[in-house]
């Protein structure tokens, strides 16, 4: 029990609809719009002193929940009223830190999701409930921070949780996720994504590769691909790395079937092409993103062999943070963490992963404006392998960052491949007003 401890004791819940300038493919799923869950909590200390904390997340059907018997909009509609049914539960829950109030609120969260699209109705996945308690879990850390006039990374320690991360993994006990944060970066690499499709010169059409290069001279380079032909994947590889080796010296890869692959071997198939047909493509190849099914159990012989040759890290399928625990064993390098599933999950598997030396990487869902900036403070503070901020809603929904664009220009304007992250007073989940 600490004073700085907080009880949510009023609410406001809004959904804002993104509609992207042009569709964003991943593994042949287009995603033309999503949800960004807004939560406003007002809270109160144990001593009476009261905050406001406000937290985002991405609802993005498509990722999180891309196959079902209900439509697109009707899964979309389950999510928002997840979101509320865990705001309702937030203010009913005792003072405590956020990471106590997220276990609370998580406890039975497959139970939850068992009967949250109704009768009969299948189960919401995992991975979609947590979106949906991310914003929660994002408010009340932005108050938290706020009421105790500090930033809710840095609070995360002894002097203000009430448990170590013993409660997850014994040989973690007197380990703090505040303990581990590294020294605050203001200048952030941008990645920049080439989606499944996404022209690469300007004669193959508008918002081409080689137009984002010149402009802004990122030199990390997200490619979604689709897995199922690693032929066609690799020819895409190498000649995305060409064009961008003509506009940079140093081009750094990473490869994003978005499970697409069968099996580690596909995607072990797809590097021994990428080598045959361009050794320096090979080369700028850093990481490889979920190339399996999410729900898969791929041999870890096969998945040891394949992060063996370039780091394989865990996304869609992490929606356990148990997961972690034998995720080596398991055959993968390490994680990757998104600030759309809270603030909560994001700092214990940043310091889970750097405790067992796992890779650890923050990639975002077309984030923007609020959920932006918490995406890039976790990648300017997070103990992570690669520091560098994804940063897609420029590309794909430049209209919903108008109001931080408006705000705070440096943030979304990519110059020499970096934002700015703002000066500010620290406090709270942003760190800024």
């Amino acid at each position: 029990m600490h004073d700085t401890d907080i009880r949510a004791r009023d609410a406001v819940v809004a959904f804002r609809e993104v509609r992207l300038a042009r569709p964003f493919v991943i593994s042949g799923r287009p995603i033309d719009f999503f949800t960004i869950a807004e939560v406003t909590l007002d809270v109160e200390t144990r001593h009476g002193r009261r905050a406001r904390g406000h937290g985002q997340s991405v609802l993005s059907v498509p990722w999180a929940w891309p196959h079902g018997d209900l439509p697109v909009p009707a899964r979309d509609e389950v999510l928002r009223t997840l979101v509320r049914r865990y705001v309702d539960a937030a203010l009913e829950a005792p003072c405590a830190d956020p990471v106590e109030t997220w276990r609370r609120l998580t406890a039975d969260l497959d139970g939850v999701l068992a009967t949250a699209a109704g009768p009969g109705a299948e189960a919401v996945p995992r991975l979609a409930g947590l979106l949906a308690v991310g914003a929660v879990d994002n408010a009340l850390h932005d108050a938290w921070g706020r009421a105790a006039g500090r930033s809710s990374l840095a609070m995360a320690t002894a002097d203000h949780l009430a448990q170590d991360l013993s409660w997850l993994d014994p040989g973690l006990r007197g380990t703090f996720p505040g303990d581990v944060l590294v020294a605050p970066r203001r200048h952030l690499a941008v990645q920049h994504v080439v989606g499944v499709g996404d022209p690469l010169s300007p004669a193959d059409g508008p918002a081409d590769l080689e137009t984002w290069l010149r402009r802004e001279r990122p030199h990390h380079l997200k490619l979604k691909l689709v897995g199922a032909d690693p032929a066609a994947d690799a020819e895409r590889v190498v000649a995305v790395h060409d064009v961008a080796a003509r506009h940079q010296d140093r081009v750094v890869l990473a490869l994003d079937p978005n499970a697409g692959c069968s099996g580690p071997q596909v995607a072990l198939r797809l590097l021994e092409e990428v080598a045959r047909l361009s050794p320096a493509a090979a080369a700028a190849v850093d990481y490889l993103e979920q190339p399996v099914a999410r729900t898969s159990d791929p041999d870890a012989a096969a998945l040891r062999e394949l992060s063996g040759r370039v780091p394989t890290v865990l996304d869609e399928g992490f929606d356990r943070l148990t997961g972690l625990l034998d995720l080596a064993d398991r055959g993968w390098s390490g994680v990757v963490v998104k600030a759309a599933k809270g603030q909560t999950a994001a700092l214990v598997a940043a310091t889970v992963a750097r405790a067992r030396g796992l890779w650890c990487v923050v990639q975002d869902l077309t984030a923007s404006s609020w959920a932006l900036a918490h995406s890039a403070r976790l990648v300017a503070e997070l103990p992570l392998t690669r520091r560098h901020l994804e940063l897609n809603s420029r590309q794909y929904a430049p209209d919903s960052n108008a109001d931080l664009a408006r705000r705070h220009p440096g943030l979304v304007s990519v110059r020499d491949g970096t934002v700015t992250y703002p000066d500010g007073d620290g406090t709270g989940l942003y760190g800024f007003a």
